[in-house]
């Protein structure tokens, strides 16, 4: 048996990133596909495979008024409960495209496991995902 946890929360991307740049995480064929969206709540959001995978939310800041300029996306909002790797990998692979792109990230991603765990998810300077608990029930918060 697996140890889930809930994960809600965006990363902000700085400058707001091309949406083309990002077209490798929309076609699959690795879960989740992300989409793109105004919020995690956006209709757009839902896609065929959210009941299994989560929402994973490329938030634009709207359709440019120039034809000729692309779609910007500003942050990766995320609603998912998973193992931590069906979290991690999705999170790596968007980090590694923003970061590969000239792009920072700040992330604000906060998850609860099973056990009353809590804490958040940060991206380090050198793009590692970094899992930092702040309460854990019994023991001591750790870091992975």
């Amino acid at each position: 048996m697996g140890y889930d946890y809930s994960v809600q929360g965006t990363v902000s991307v700085t400058p707001p990133i091309p949406f083309p740049a990002l077209l490798e995480l929309t076609g699959g064929p690795d879960l989740p596909i992300f989409c793109l969206a105004r919020s995690v709540d956006d209709p757009e959001a839902v896609g065929p495979w959210s009941d299994l995978v989560g929402v994973w939310a490329l938030i634009h800041e709207g359709v440019p008024l120039d034809p000729e300029q692309p779609i910007t996306v500003s942050a990766l909002a995320v609603r998912h409960i998973s193992k931590s790797t069906g979290i991690h990998q999705p999170l790596a692979r968007f980090v590694r495209v923003c970061l590969a792109a000239g792009h920072d990230v700040v992330s604000d991603l906060k998850f609860h496991g099973d056990e009353g765990e809590r804490g958040t998810i940060q991206v380090t300077e050198g793009g590692r995902i970094e899992w930092v608990e702040t309460s854990a029930p019994g023991r001591e918060p750790t870091r992975w």
